[in-house]
């Protein structure tokens, strides 16, 4: 009796212990005025890339073993794909051209706006990254793609959208064809990952 009650008195503390110690492997928190610089630095040079749409300065911040999601719409529901590179003369999908985008927003770390499809407007307009929580639009795509097809992703696929997530954080230039990505510290630097070229937009 004696060694069955220590037996269930010790399983939760371990359960607890092993969800703590995988949470902080994969949530990444920039702590240091260096690591807060870096990620500064490429947020505003992918913005910039973009802005100006140009393919090398913005595949330099896209590492080859990584590549770039790519959200789209293509009907009600938002789907994407990954691509190893961008090309801005090739737009993913091809239909929605890479819009021009012109801002003079400095980049704050702040909540990301919201965009309100009935009155069409942000909440609020600039140029942000929150640090404080961590995307989950790939993931959720993934889920609920899996209901309507259960071989879409595997489970290895699903487990690494979801720690992906955990180590990045999503960007938001506001605009009438807004810029939104997310980046991603990866073997001790910075990349861009995911490109969400849905939100923002309310047509289904």
């Amino acid at each position: 009796m004696l060694l069955f009650a220590l037996i269930i008195s010790c399983n939760p503390s371990n359960k607890s212990e092993k969800e703590t110690t995988q949470d902080s492997v994969v949530t990444v928190v920039p702590t240091t005025s260096e690591e807060q610089n870096q990620l500064s630095e490429v947020i505003t040079r992918f913005a910039r890339a973009y802005a100006s749409k140009d393919n090398e300065k913005a595949n330099a911040l896209i590492h080859p073993d990584l590549g770039i999601y790519i959200i789209y719409r293509p009907g009600a529901a938002d789907t994407f794909v990954k691509m190893d590179s961008l090309n801005f003369s090739q737009p993913t999908p091809e239909v929605f051209a890479y819009p021009d985008l012109n801002f003079d927003y400095a980049l704050t770390y702040e909540k990301l706006p919201v965009f309100d499809c009935g009155t069409e407007k942000w909440e609020k307009f600039g140029f942000f990254c929150d640090t404080t929580s961590h995307p989950n639009q790939l993931s959720n795509i993934a889920a609920f793609e899996e209901e309507f097809n259960d071989k879409a992703f595997s489970e290895d696929d699903l487990i690494n959208l979801e720690m992906a997530e955990k180590e990045s954080y999503r960007v938001i230039v506001t605009a009438k064809d807004p810029l939104i990505f997310h980046v991603r510290k990866y073997n001790g630097g910075w990349y861009v990952t995911t490109l969400d070229r849905a939100y923002g937009s309310c047509d289904a």
